[in-house]
This record gives structure tokens, C-alpha cells and sequence, in this order.
């Protein structure tokens, strides 16, 4: 039995899975939440050191996802590696289009739209699934997990007042609260916030949070919908990726509104350090067929491999309805 591991870079959370590279069965999986940004590639590397040590995955066989400039994505494919430090980095939108494909989400679908809905903005890219073109991938902060925390802490200390809210740091407790209830939010009808609230902890409802997040849902929306229609391809399909893509009402304002089919993965959170995984499984079986040429990794030369990646280096047309 071999295991690889594949680690993504959040701006608020460093995600690790390691998976058998034969059956690619998951082995293990952890998280690292609430970190301060500029740490952000250190805890990544933290949790990529750990987990290798107790899975014991060696350099060659980790794949880490990390953000990368939307602009310069179309000067490469999104499945271009390049190696640093004796293990591959990808593109999280290669790492992204690698699970989608595994799982056959996009069969048919020639050119999607992946909408990366994650703590500090979103993302949408036009690509090709299958050769991982980028025919265009542009970002905004309009809409993020981080913004959506910070409105619904506005309302809840307005409607419920706070006892003390005088430090940094029983601010950050508070955003960390609602981060929590968001997510359960995701799949239940009310959330526990414990925070400084004059009566103690308040009740979350689901139907709440959408009524104070409904003008910025639309405002996403509005802004994916003018992305796809000024794409230079047809699209034909859009996902949804990230952490905020579990959103239900976001979800549903998706697939009433645009008029395409809406992949809506499971885990969707997850999703980017598992096809970073799975590119991990993909270098194992290439080395096997063809012996590694010095210089070169995966048929992309280490230099050329990659463009606008952030952070770690060795030295159908739509209209909105």
C-alpha cells in the first residue's frame, strides 16, 4: 500500500488529505482553522510536515494546492506542477478540475465555470476540464465567508447587544462563533451562537441569515452572471467550490437563476486539497510509465511550469433571469 497526500493553502483554513494512490480510498483527513494570513502557507506546510510524518508519505508524493493570480491563469494549463522543496505545487484550480473530473460531475460538459466561493472572495474561471485551458478567470471580494461573518455580527450585537466586546480578541472568538454556525446552518434550521450577548448565547436561523445576507447573494450573483456572459466561450456547466458553496440559499439562487446546469459538489470545503491528492495519485503513475527526465516534472519544465502562483517558491452563454 502507498499513500500520497495532497494539502490546500485557505486564506482562513489549511486542509490535508491523504489517499491510497491505488484504489484512491481516502486515509486520512485534517483541517486548520482560524490563523492569521500572513501565517497562512506556514500552517499549510505545518500540517503537510505532520501529516506526511504519520502517513509516512514521502516529499515526492505531496501535492500542495495554492492560490494563484486569476489573471495569469490562461498563460498555462491548470494542471501544470511545478516542484519546490521536493514536492509538487499546483494551481487550487487544477487541484479543483482534478476531483471534478474523478468524479464525472463534468462528463459532457466541454467548458464549466468554477465558482470558488471562499473566506475572502470568490473566483470564477472558464476551462476546459480535460486540458485545463483557462479561458478566463477574474476575482472579486464582493462576496467571501469572512464578509458574510462580519454582517451577521453586526446584526446579531445590534438585535442582541453585547455585555463586553472591548478586545481584538473576543471579536475574533465572536467571527469564529458564527463561522461555526454558519456552517451548521448548511445543513440544519438553527444555530447555537455563543458570544458576548447581554442574555448569553442567541439562536441562529437559517432563515435569518439569509434575510441579512440576501442583498450580497444577489449581488454575487449579478456579478457571476455578467462573468459568464462575458466569457470569451459558451459555458456549459457551472460548480460551485469552497466553503460558502454550501450556502443553501446561495445554492438556490444559482440554479433558479442562471440558466445553466449547477454542480453543487458535497464537501465542496474539502474539495481542492482532495484533487490535490488525486494530482499526487497522477505523478506516482506517471513516474511508473516514464522515468523522470532531470529538469522536468510531469512534461512541464520546473521553470515553466506554472505562472502567478502566490506564495511558495524554491529559490451555453448565460443571462440572468
Amino acid at each position: 500500500m502507498r499513500t500520497v497526500l495532497g494539502v490546500s493553502v485557505g486564506s482562513a483554513t489549511a486542509r490535508g488529505v491523504a489517499v491510497d494512490a491505488i484504489d484512491e480510498s481516502v486515509r486520512s483527513a485534517h483541517i486548520v482553522h482560524s490563523f492569521d494570513p500572513g501565517d497562512h502557507l506556514q500552517v499549510a506546510l505545518d500540517l503537510l510536515d505532520s501529516m506526511s510524518s504519520d502517513q509516512m508519505v514521502g516529499r515526492a508524493d505531496i501535492v500542495l494546492a495554492v492560490p494563484d493570480d486569476p489573471g495569469a491563469r490562461g498563460r498555462t494549463s491548470a494542471y501544470s506542477t511545478y516542484e519546490a522543496d521536493r514536492l509538487l505545487v499546483a494551481s487550487e484550480l487544477g487541484a479543483q478540475l482534478r476531483y471534478l473530473r474523478g468524479t464525472g460531475q463534468l462528463e459532457g460538459a466541454r467548458t464549466v465555470a468554477v465558482c470558488d466561493v471562499g473566506a475572502s472572495g470568490t473566483t470564477v474561471s472558464i476551462a476546459d476540464p480535460v486540458t485545463g485551458t483557462v479561458f478566463s478567470s477574474v476575482r472579486t471580494t464582493l462576496f467571501g465567508g469572512i464578509g458574510c461573518d462580519e454582517q451577521i455580527s453586526r446584526y446579531l450585537l445590534s438585535t442582541y447587544g453585547a455585555d463586553e466586546l472591548a478586545s481584538d480578541r473576543a471579536r475574533a472568538d465572536l467571527l469564529v462563533a458564527i463561522r461555526t454556525a454558519r456552517e451548521q446552518l448548511s445543513r440544519l434550521r438553527v444555530a447555537e451562537v455563543v458570544g458576548p450577548f447581554v442574555g448569553g448565547p442567541v439562536r441562529l436561523w437559517r432563515n435569518t441569515f439569509d434575510d441579512v445576507l440576501e442583498r450580497s447573494i444577489r449581488s454575487l450573483e449579478d456579478w457571476v452572471a455578467s462573468v459568464i456572459v462575458d466569457a470569451p466561450c459558451a459555458v456549459h456547466a457551472l460548480v460551485m467550490v469552497g466553503g460558502c458553496a454550501n450556502l443553501p440559499s446561495l445554492r438556490r439562487l444559482f440554479r433558479r437563476d442562471l440558466m445553466l446546469p449547477v454542480i453543487a459538489p458535497a464537501n465542496p470545503e474539502s474539495l481542492t486539497a482532495h484533487g490535490a491528492a488525486l494530482m499526487a495519485v497522477d505523478a506516482v503513475n506517471s513516474r511508473r510509465q516514464h522515468p523522470r527526465v532531470p529538469g522536468r516534472v510531469d512534461g512541464l519544465s520546473q521553470q515553466g511550469g506554472m505562472v502567478g502562483v502566490v506564495g511558495y517558491h524554491d529559490t451555453p452563454r448565460h443571462r440572468s433571469a
